[in-house]
């Protein structure tokens, strides 16, 4: 089993026609036609490994009383994922897009969400949960910032957790994270960690890449959108992995599929470099979905990835 931990959210989407402009300020008008749901943030994660068939627990938090909370629980009982939210009452968060059907352009995201960060009884709440982790050996630690994960649930989760831990983070969040198992960040991200900006060519990420394992003690990752992955190890080992995309139409939760199928293949006792391999091809096919999505085993081990 793969557990993750880190803030779930609700993505809705709704999709229309756009024909005319609004006369009475200078926006389109959206003629709605349909809507649906999917379960983002660490919820994505948790859901990409689910598509795998691969058992999964996901802790986080959301509010199992209000309209977004109880959606997010009936799409984790469809998907059999495992889960136990934790909730101080706030809503649960809520990204709402707005898309024009034809040109799948987003017109706009509204926001349902209130960031701060959780009382030590909702944090302790979480930490009592981690002796559920005994059938896990990959813990995937999804960072999205919203106040779930504090420095003192961190170390807790350090202490307690035998297996490896593989962390999706946010750069304000960083030094949480020392001495795990690898950290994930994209190009950017990286850059915003060592407070300078890192060309996307191999020698400029190398050298961040080497600054980062020296510093945080732990193997690294870094996304580099079209040019694919650099990987770095704590024994010095240094590989650039090459994007293969067919047709870009969508790289929202790309990281999300990277990491989950990393952790998939991690528990599946592939090497580091296979592992990221895998990932690095699951990520390439997701971006071709419109949406959050995932990849399936067919896709991810079929004919239909060339």
């Amino acid at each position: 089993m793969i557990t993750v931990l880190g803030e779930v959210m609700l993505d809705k989407y709704t999709y229309g026609k756009v024909e005319r402009i609004n006369p009475e300020a200078p926006v389109p008008i959206i003629n709605v036609i349909t809507k649906k749901y999917a379960i983002g943030g660490a919820g994505n994660v948790a859901n990409n490994i689910a598509f795998l068939k691969h058992p999964v627990f996901l802790i986080s938090s959301a509010n199992l009383s209000d309209e977004f909370g109880k959606k997010i629980a009936e799409i984790c009982d469809e998907n059999k994922i495992t889960y136990t939210f934790v909730s101080d009452g706030r809503p649960t968060i809520l990204k709402h897009r707005f898309v024009a059907v034809g040109y799948n352009q987003q017109l706009l995201r509204a926001d349902y969400e209130e960031k701060k960060a959780f009382s030590d009884n909702i944090i302790n709440e979480i930490i009592s949960n981690f002796k559920n982790l005994n059938d896990s050996s990959v813990l995937i630690i999804s960072d999205y910032n919203k106040g779930l994960l504090t420095q003192n649930l961190i170390s807790e989760l350090k202490r307690e957790f035998k297996g490896k831990i593989l962390v999706d983070p946010k750069p304000e969040n960083i030094n949480m994270y020392t001495d795990v198992y690898l950290i994930k960040p994209n190009l950017f991200e990286a850059s915003k960690i060592l407070g300078k900006e890192i060309i996307n060519d191999d020698v400029s990420v190398e050298s961040a890449g080497l600054e980062l394992v020296k510093r945080f003690n732990s193997n690294f990752v870094i996304t580099r959108s079209e040019k694919g992955v650099s990987v770095f190890t704590k024994d010095g080992k240094i590989e650039h992995i090459c994007g293969k995309v067919k047709d870009v139409h969508d790289v929202s939760g790309a990281g999300d599929t990277f990491i989950a199928t990393l952790a998939y293949a991690i528990d599946k006792n592939y090497d580091l470099i296979d592992a990221v391999k895998l990932a690095n091809r699951a990520s390439s096919i997701v971006v071709s979905k419109s949406g959050t999505a995932t990849v399936t085993l067919d896709e991810l081990f079929g004919d239909t990835y060339e």
